[in-house]
């Protein structure tokens, strides 16, 4: 049976070994919340951003802190998901796209596209780390490009960090394909 050909706006190819760039750059804070990019892994059509959350629990009591490490996963109302960790990108012909739409498309469903593709976490009764993985498909034009993110549950009003384009351009020229038949 044939699998159905890869459509590149869910994710990268699994035949490529990705260009890497490390980050290492704090993106937004709160009292209790911590954004950082950590790297990108650049493909021939995208770029996949690791993304790490780190939760503290200060001075909250432990069943406030385990409220707030589970709240971006369940919401009872439109209000609620307003108030959740939201990711954006702005590029540089000036698309803007966030992980709020379907399938992190951007409002009209057309052009680029900005989804979380997976992650993973723990912690304890004092501290909670997650890292998220932000697919952009294609790759960024040439320009700033600025990641944007927002957590109005935790405090953290919208926070943009700019990374140059051309940088991933360039990592994307060093992909190799893992079977090159």
């Amino acid at each position: 049976m044939d699998e159905p050909p890869r459509d590149p706006r869910h994710g990268p190819s699994e035949d490529e070994l990705p260009g890497v760039l490390g980050y290492g750059l704090r993106w937004g804070s709160s009292a209790n919340a911590m954004v950082v990019v950590e790297a990108a892994r650049v493909f021939s059509d995208g770029v996949m951003f690791q993304v790490g959350r780190q939760l503290r629990r200060g001075d909250l009591s432990v069943r406030a802190f385990q409220q707030l490490v589970h709240e971006d996963h369940f919401y009872a109302s439109d209000e609620d998901r307003r108030a959740r960790l939201r990711y954006g990108a702005v590029l540089a012909d000036g698309q803007h796209v966030t992980d709020g739409y379907p399938f992190g498309r951007d409002s009209e469903g057309t052009g680029a596209v900005l989804m979380r593709h997976g992650g993973g976490g723990g912690g304890g009764a004092s501290s909670y780390r997650y890292t998220d993985e932000l697919w952009l498909h294609p790759l960024p034009p040439t320009g700033p490009l600025e990641l944007v993110v927002q957590w109005p549950s935790l405090g953290l009003p919208e926070q943009r960090v700019a990374l140059p384009a051309a940088d991933m351009l360039q990592a994307a020229e060093q992909v190799t394909a893992l079977w090159p038949d």
